[in-house]
């Protein structure tokens, strides 16, 4: 049997992105237990963190578009893998010269 809690979520890069998508930080701690005579046995226990990509909006259920296992990224290098496959999902700001 397998058990998944989730520990942790944040939102990520909140008025950056285009209207409809959202990018969710998700920490999961996995275990994996073992039926032995009618008694529960962990056999595994980790954490898991990943960076999940949602498309929807308010008034309906959102669906992943993709997921990102975070092992050891920096904060730049998850939004530069982010922008390498979905080039148009980051609003251009375009500033105006004062």
């Amino acid at each position: 049997m397998k058990v998944y809690e989730v520990i942790e979520t944040q939102e990520m890069f909140r008025g950056e992105i285009i209207e409809n998508y959202y990018v969710i930080y998700e920490q999961t701690e996995n275990k994996v237990f073992e039926n032995r005579n009618n008694h529960l046995f962990q056999q595994e226990r980790f954490l898991e963190e990943t960076v999940n990509i949602f498309k929807g909006n308010p008034h309906s259920t959102l669906k992943k578009v993709k997921t990102y296992p975070i092992r050891h990224l920096a904060f730049g290098d998850i939004r530069e893998a982010i922008r390498k496959d979905f080039p148009t999902l980051f609003k251009n700001l375009k500033r105006t010269p004062a």
